[in-house]
Parts: C-alpha cells; sequence; structure tokens
C-alpha cells in the first residue's frame, strides 16, 4: 500500500485502512500472550528505561521473533510516509554522532535495530507511542472465548503500531529508520506501553472465568492457618470473631465462605484441603472425632486459605469438615472437603468431642483417654524410624550383644527395653526367638515410608509378627489378643504408640520416660560430636 500523507486527518484515514491488512498475519499465539498484557512495569525494570526495549524484556525469545518473521515481509512492502509536520520535530543526529553501539549478543535480532533508531532519531520512539495511542483501537465490542479475545485485542493494536511505526520511521528518510526489524520492535514496545491503559474488552472478565472453569481440575494441599478467638476462615473477605456454631459444632457458612471452630483459642493449626468437582461418597468418620458439613456461597471464588484456593468461579459449594484434638488431649488438625452442590441444611455425621457437644447444647460426652495416650512420647522421641524391643528374663549384658551400633539397652523394672535408632534387629526372627528363651520379647518397628511390624514372641517362639492393620489376624494366643485389646489399627493416628503400647503389655512392664529421654539424648549428643 501505498501513500504519502498531507494532514492528520488524511493520516488517520490510511493508517485504519491498512491495519487490518497487517492484523490478519499477525500468529494467534503471539497476539493472545501480548493481549493478555494488562500490568506496567517501572522504568528501571528496562533497559535504560527504553519503550523500545520493553517488549524484548516481557515477550523475549520465540514470542518476539515469531512476529518479526510473519510481518517482516509485509512490513517492508508497506510504503507509508507521515505527514512531514508530524515528523518536522525530529532531526536526526549527523553522521550518527556521538552514538556508540553497544553489543546486545544474544538478543533479538529487533534489538539493534532498535537501539539505532532510538539513538539516531531521538523523539521518534515516542512520536510513534503518542500516535498509537490517539489511534488506538475500540475494542469493547470484541467477544469469544478467551484466547480469541485476547489475541483479537493483542493483534489490533500491534497492527496499529506498525503502521503507524512504519509511517513515521519512513518519514525520517534513513536506511537506519527504515529497517523492517526496527519498525516491528518499536510497534511491540508502543504496543506494550499503551496496553495496560486500554480497558479490557466487556467480555473478557467471564471468558477468563469460563476458561479457568473449564480447566479446573480440581486440588488438595496442606497448609497452617491462623486461629483468632477459637476459629479459623475460608471467605473472600475476613469476618468478625464470634460465628454462631450451635448447629453443627463445627462449621457455618459466612458472607463469602465458611468459618471453622477450633479447640485452639489462638494461635495456628494444621488443615488439610481437597477440593473436587463430584459429589464425595460416604464420610470417613474413623479417623476424626467430629464430622460436620454445611452449604456456603463464594461470591467470587477467589477465597484463599494458605497456598491454594477455592474453584475459580462463584455460586454454591457444600464443605465438610472434619476435626481432630479440639480437646486439647492430642494435636489439633481439620481436613475440609470441598465441592460444587445447591444450597442443603446442615449435617453432622459424627461427634464425640466435648467441644462440639457444649457447642450444640448437648450434655458433654465424659472424659476418656485412648490406651496409648500415656506412650505418645516416646515415637516423638525417636523420630521417624525406630525399634523398640522389650525383653524379660534376662539382663542387659545377656540383651545388648544381640543388636548392632545405634541401640541403647536400658535395664527397667522387670526386664530390659533396646531402643534402635534407623535398624530394626529386634524385629529379626532368629533375635525374638533367642531373646525369649528365658521369658518374653516384643518388638514394634516403624520407618519414614510407614512401614511397620509389630512382633510376639515367648519361649523361644515367635508367636505374631506382622504388620498391624485393621483386619490383620493377630491369632488367638491370649496374651496377645489382651495386649491389642482396645488398639485400633485401622485409625492411622499414633500407631507407633500403639504398636508400644502392645508390647509393654505383653511383657507386663512399665517405660520409664525419665530414663528413656536421657539416654537417647545422650545418643544424640555423642552422635553430633
Amino acid at each position: 500500500m501505498i501513500g504519502t500523507i498531507g494532514d492528520v486527518g488524511e493520516f488517520e484515514k490510511l493508517i485504519t485502512g491498512a491495519a487490518p491488512s497487517i492484523e490478519a498475519l499477525i500468529p494467534a499465539g503471539p497476539a493472545a500472550e501480548l493481549g493478555r498484557h494488562t500490568a506496567r512495569r517501572r522504568p528501571d525494570d528496562f533497559y535504560a528505561g527504553s519503550v523500545a526495549q520493553k517488549a524484548l524484556q516481557l515477550f523475549p525469545g520465540l514470542v518476539a521473533e515469531r512476529l518479526l518473521g510473519a510481518l517482516e515481509l509485509a512490513v517492508a512492502r508497506l510504503d507509508l510516509t507521515a505527514p512531514a509536520g508530524l515528523v518536522a520535530g525530529l532531526r536526526p543526529l549527523p553522521d550518527g554522532s556521538g552514538f556508540v553501539l553497544v553489543s546486545m549478543n544474544g538478543q533479538s535480532a529487533m534489538a539493534t535495530p532498535m537501539t539505532m533508531v532510538n539513538a539516531v532519531h531521538p523523539g521518534a520512539v515516542d512520536l510513534i507511542v503518542e500516535q498509537v495511542r490517539a489511534l488506538s483501537p475500540d475494542q469493547s465490542g470484541v467477544t469469544g472465548d478467551e484466547a480469541g479475545i485476547a489475541a483479537r485485542r493483542g493483534a489490533a493494536h500491534l497492527a496499529v503500531a506498525v503502521v503507524v511505526s512504519r509511517a513515521v520511521l519512513n518519514a525520517l528518510g534513513t536506511p537506519t529508520a527504515a529497517d523492517p526489524a526496527a519498525v516491528v520492535g518499536i510497534a511491540l514496545g508502543a504496543t506494550v506501553e499503551l496496553l495496560p491503559d486500554v480497558p479490557l474488552p466487556l467480555a473478557y472478565a467471564q471468558a477468563v472465568l469460563e476458561k479457568r472453569r473449564a480447566e479446573y481440575q480440581g486440588s488438595s494441599w496442606n497448609t497452617t492457618v491462623p486461629v483468632f478467638d477459637h476459629e479459623f476462615v475460608f471467605a473472600e473477605e475476613a469476618s468478625l470473631p464470634g460465628t454462631d456454631f450451635t448447629t453443627t459444632g463445627v462449621v457455618t457458612a459466612i458472607d463469602t465462605g465458611f468459618a471453622v471452630r477450633t479447640g485452639l483459642a489462638q494461635g495456628s493449626v494444621a488443615v488439610s484441603v481437597r477440593v473436587t468437582l463430584d459429589e464425595p461418597g460416604e464420610p470417613e468418620i474413623a479417623q476424626w472425632d467430629e464430622v460436620a458439613e454445611a452449604s456456603f456461597t463464594a461470591v467470587k471464588g477467589d477465597a484463599r486459605l494458605g497456598h491454594s484456593g477455592m474453584p475459580p468461579w462463584p455460586g454454591e459449594f457444600r464443605v465438610r469438615v472434619h476435626a481432630h484434638g479440639r480437646d486439647g488431649d492430642d494435636d489439633e488438625s481439620h481436613h475440609l472437603l470441598i465441592w460444587p452442590a445447591p444450597h442443603a441444611e446442615p449435617l453432622v455425621h459424627k461427634k464425640t468431642d466435648r467441644v462440639g457437644h457444649r457447642l450444640r447444647g448437648e450434655p458433654e460426652p465424659p472424659v476418656t483417654l485412648s490406651p496409648e495416650a500415656s506412650l505418645r512420647w516416646l515415637p516423638a522421641l525417636l523420630g521417624v524410624a525406630a525399634t523398640v524391643t522389650v525383653v524379660t528374663g534376662l539382663g542387659v549384658d545377656d540383651v545388648v550383644g544381640a543388636f548392632e551400633e545405634n541401640a541403647i539397652a536400658v535395664e527397667i523394672d522387670g526386664g530390659v527395653v533396646v531402643l534402635e535408632l534407623d535398624n530394626y534387629v529386634g524385629t529379626r526372627g532368629e533375635v525374638l526367638e533367642r531373646l525369649s528363651r528365658g521369658g518374653k520379647a516384643a518388638s514394634h518397628f516403624w520407618n519414614v515410608n510407614s512401614d511397620r511390624c509389630l512382633s510376639f514372641a515367648r519361649g523361644g517362639g515367635v508367636l505374631f509378627s506382622a504388620e498391624p492393620w485393621e483386619d490383620t489376624d493377630f491369632g488367638d494366643d491370649p496374651e496377645v489378643v489382651a495386649a491389642l485389646d482396645g488398639l485400633d489399627f485401622g485409625v492411622w493416628r499414633h500407631k507407633e504408640a500403639k504398636g508400644i503400647t502392645a508390647v509393654t503389655r505383653f511383657t507386663g512392664t512399665v517405660l520409664p520416660q525419665d530414663d528413656l529421654t536421657a539416654a537417647v539424648r545422650e545418643l544424640f549428643s555423642s552422635r553430633e560430636d
């Protein structure tokens, strides 16, 4: 297209007339990436604050090169010249005097031509940005999906910028300014400069929402959340404490999400979250003290808890809250299961803690401690991999020789306890047989992979040795059966303490906390030395 324009009105007509042919050549992918650009960078984020270089930082490598490759030939044939009056104030430096070309190794093919235009024709880039801003196309009525709207926005503005850039640089009349690489690079920079000030098409917000919804597959994460006045909230807006939990004793809806009642008054509590798009099955209640659910409304879908958040759209949802340890007899934790669902009445699936009964106005259940509660300190002391073996009928000297390094043998009332760190000699059949010839031997092993082994031996023979589960067949030996009474290995919490409890019951011993703690700390100290 050829045209030398004599006045600004004709210039505008020819720019808007030439832009569609350029727009048609712009690839959809780079156009969409450009069209999504809405953030303005600080000037010190760019090479010398140059508009001409902004695009190469925001859209480096293949994106910029694809645009240059798609437009280079068309730009070379685009013979538009801006009115003389428009460029009258631009005067090139004579012979490029005062300009030193800095090496741009590794940069886009557009970097050096843009740098030269900037240096030889001061003010040209600013004039191009000014003209592109004045001729910015109206995109308010554009519709389609997110990628389509973004591509239309990016391509339309870049096309205008390319045509303006070509016309202004042609008018300068120097080979430096005529390089298509400089034209496209400066146009890209002008577009990047302009777009943050241009409102997105009206349909874009809904298109983004639909895209996020289509791509969302659910999410799971673990976090720690702050607790204030016995509650934490998962909501788009903060709420004041003092929420009414009388219906479920655990959870209630608030304006833009829901609140969960904790036993802890202030501090932080461990929370795991799973968001699913499908309605879950029957609740899993064995591991928890209280399980309840309620409906709530997401107004925007941008509520966050820790490092992740709600499905990214508004609507009606359901949350099932699982709570453990709210009475203070164990570490408190919560699990949230969230899914889209129409509004329904709250439900309570399990209610066993005193906090929940108190909030619902029900008689509080009696205080009960699980059988392993008094031995939870020992797994916490030993760490993620250890074996606890108790032997009766032998002295320390007779026992310790059966074990390897990293084992502590401590004489206790009625026997000997051996603590192994990162080892499992006490689980071996031949060791248990030898140690039990004069009485009994029992051990419990665990490691970081959640492998476990519970073993019982008496009179030189192993009675049972296997991983304890809810459905494990422990046999019918009366002493083994008595040792396991009331220990629920189907519940994953405190399995190590449950195994140790069975060991002490079977051997009829008590483990002294102070003595064993001192022995383990001494071993840890010797390792550090």
